[in-house]
């Protein structure tokens, strides 16, 4: 998404309530001032996660060497996106910085609602500099030469599995195509009578199937666009993707899974009740934590397989790249100690410290993420973290102003799938056709 990383970007549907959302009620106490260095107050709307609580037990000495009060008003992330959009849609200053992922920043950057930050690089020279975050991190608040964002955390999706279940019933390690994963998931269940479901995945309406579906698209070749840039939703490879992931969880998952949210996929796997699952990269720290996990150390970690034969290496790949980050309003009145703010709050010692206090296996500094303090703390699946964040698919969601209403019309179409009330063909074919008619495609 602490909400964690998962617990978050899990609501993209909240923009549908946007015209019924309440108005922003924080005072702006912005300066207007245009001296060259920052002062006044600034406000911030972000998540309420892990990172802005580390930002809150840092500000003082931030106040104190800056001069620049800052005050942080946090929501969850069911409520982050209707309230941010209100705010640009009125053209309100109240918020001088909001916190959202890349899906949503690419948007705002095309609506003009978020300001180019290399134009106030200078406030944050002392900080550190673009290139101190990880690249596959930064690129995703890039675009047509502009850097729109800060990134604070990211992840990536893996293929998670019980390594002594696999031992136990005789698989030979982890799957390399969706059809050994489908094996794989009849044996666990079969073998253990019942006792362990094969795979668990989110079942939950809107973006909590949507997110993980999303490799299961590409791995049989699909994607959300056809070559000329139009939503294809309704597919060949959309309907096999489809149909193979509604007969697995329903073959193969736990009771209940067609209503699981990132939270209780992930409370199935850590409690054994799942043989394998697939999700998000930050969901490692709760495997192995052994005062929460039943399982901690017996997880192994892996690429999550294909069903093609010539998977993409780059581009269209099977995992995500999502990456929530800092963006400064284009009607912030104080913009200087806006955007210093925001380069001290991604910055190598702020990352440094959510690391040490926290979990943070997101944290998007090259230098932290890399660094031995991470190694200690992650090693388990630091090797598949980095490797899924490589290769990870910047694209893997739409984004930008439609993303909203393709997620909303492809998680119905999924729900539908799963609970047998259309076919997977016609729920995406009625998906595709809702697209058209609103997307005017």
């Amino acid at each position: 998404m602490p909400l964690t990383p998962r617990m978050k970007r899990h609501v993209l549907a909240v923009l549908g309530v946007v015209a019924a959302a309440s108005m922003l009620s924080a005072c702006s106490q912005a300066s207007t001032s245009t001296s060259s260095k920052p002062s006044g107050t600034i406000h911030v709307l972000a998540e309420d996660i892990n990172y802005t609580d580390n930002w809150k037990s840092l500000l003082p000495q931030f106040e104190k060497e800056t001069g620049i009060t800052v005050k942080i008003d946090t929501v969850p992330y069911t409520n982050l996106a209707s309230k941010i959009l209100l705010g640009f849609s009125q053209k309100s200053s109240d918020y001088d910085v909001v916190f959202n992922d890349n899906t949503y920043g690419v948007g705002y950057f095309q609506s003009k609602y978020i300001d180019d930050l290399k134009q106030y690089e200078q406030y944050g020279k002392k900080y550190g500099s673009e290139s101190d975050f990880y690249g596959p991190y930064i690129q995703p608040m890039q675009k047509s030469g502009a850097t729109f964002g800060l990134p604070v955390y990211g992840e990536s999706t893996m293929l998670m599995y019980r390594k002594d279940l696999f031992q136990q019933y005789g698989i030979d390690g982890p799957p390399k195509t969706m059809d050994e994963l489908q094996a794989d998931a009849k044996t666990i269940q079969e073998k253990s009578g019942g006792a362990v479901a094969g795979i668990t995945l989110r079942g939950a309406p809107g973006i909590q199937s949507v997110y993980p579906w999303s490799g299961f698209l590409r791995s049989f070749g699909g994607d959300y666009y056809n070559s000329k840039g139009k939503i294809d939703i309704a597919s060949s490879e959309s309907v096999k993707a489809t149909t193979f992931w509604a007969n697995l969880l329903k073959n193969y998952g736990p009771s209940g899974a067609a209503n699981f949210d990132w939270e209780q996929n992930r409370i199935a796997f850590t409690q054994g009740k799942a043989g394998m699952t697939i999700d998000a990269t930050a969901n490692g720290p709760f495997n192995e934590d052994p005062s929460a996990s039943t399982v901690a150390g017996k997880v192994g970690y892996a690429a999550i397989p294909y069903a093609i034969s010539n998977p993409p290496k780059t581009g269209n790949t099977n995992n995500s790249l999502d990456v929530h980050g800092l963006y400064l309003n284009t009607y912030s009145k104080n913009k200087p100690a806006a955007a210093a703010f925001m380069f001290w709050a991604t910055s190598q010692k702020v990352q440094e410290n959510v690391l040490k206090t926290s979990e943070a296996v997101g944290v998007t500094n090259n230098a932290v993420l890399n660094g031995p303090e991470y190694a200690q703390k992650y090693g388990a699946f630091q090797a598949a973290v980095l490797a899924q964040l490589k290769t990870g698919n910047k694209d893997y969601l739409p984004a930008g102003q439609d993303a909203n209403t393709i997620i909303t019309a492809v998680g119905q179409a999924l729900s539908q799938s799963l609970a047998g009330e259309k076919s997977p063909q016609a729920a995406l074919q009625q998906a595709q056709q809702t697209l058209n008619q609103q997307l005017g495609q």
